[in-house]
C-alpha cells in the first residue's frame, strides 16, 4: 500500500492534517515576528562587530599619530642640538614610518565608518549603542533560530500532506 493509498483510508488523519495546517497558519504572524527579531539581531551583531574594528583602527591610528609626533618632536630637538645629521635623519625616518603605517589604517577606518552606517541603517538603528542593546545572547538566538526553521519544516510537510490529501479529494 502506498502513501496516497494510506492517506486515502484514513479520514482522521485528513481532519487531523488540515486541523494541524490551520494551526501552523495561526502561528504564522508569530513566526515572521521571529524572522524579523533574527534578522534584525543579525543587523544588530554586524554593526557592533563593525563598530568594535572601527574603534579599534581608530585606537591604532591615534597612537600612530602620536608616535609620528614624538618622532617630529625627537629630530627637531636633535637637530637643534646639533647632533650629527644620521642621527636626525633616522628619526625623520621613524617620523616618516609612523605617518605611513597611520595612512595604511586610514582607508580600512573609512571602510569600517561606511560598513558601521550601513549595518545601523539596515537594522534601523540609530547609532551602535541601540545597535548593542538588540543582539540577541547566543542561546536566544540559537533557540529561536530552531523554532522558526522547525516551523517552517513543520509548515512545509503538514501543506505537502494537505496537497495530496486534497488531490486525493479526501
Amino acid at each position: 500500500m502506498d502513501a496516497d493509498t494510506a492517506i486515502e483510508s484514513d479520514e482522521c488523519s485528513a481532519e487531523e492534517a488540515f486541523e494541524h495546517l490551520s494551526e501552523l497558519y495561526t502561528a504564522l504572524p508569530r513566526m515572521q515576528e521571529i524572522g524579523a527579531r533574527l534578522a534584525q539581531a543579525k543587523c544588530a551583531l554586524l554593526a557592533v562587530e563593525t563598530h568594535a574594528r572601527l574603534r579599534s583602527l581608530r585606537r591604532e591610528i591615534e597612537t600612530l599619530e602620536a608616535q609620528e609626533a614624538a618622532a617630529a618632536a625627537a629630530a627637531e630637538l636633535a637637530q637643534s642640538e646639533g647632533r650629527s645629521p644620521e642621527a636626525v635623519k633616522l628619526l625623520n625616518c621613524d617620523r616618516l614610518y609612523y605617518a605611513a603605517m597611520r595612512g595604511f589604517k586610514v582607508g580600512p577606518a573609512k571602510n569600517e565608518q561606511v560598513a558601521l552606517e550601513d549595518a545601523l541603517k539596515a537594522g534601523g538603528f540609530t547609532s551602535p549603542e541601540e545597535a548593542e542593546a538588540a543582539v540577541l545572547p547566543g542561546d536566544e538566538f540559537e533557540r529561536l533560530s530552531k523554532e522558526l526553521v522547525s516551523y517552517q519544516a513543520d509548515y512545509a510537510e503538514t501543506l505537502a500532506l494537505c496537497q495530496r490529501l486534497e488531490a486525493a479529494n479526501i
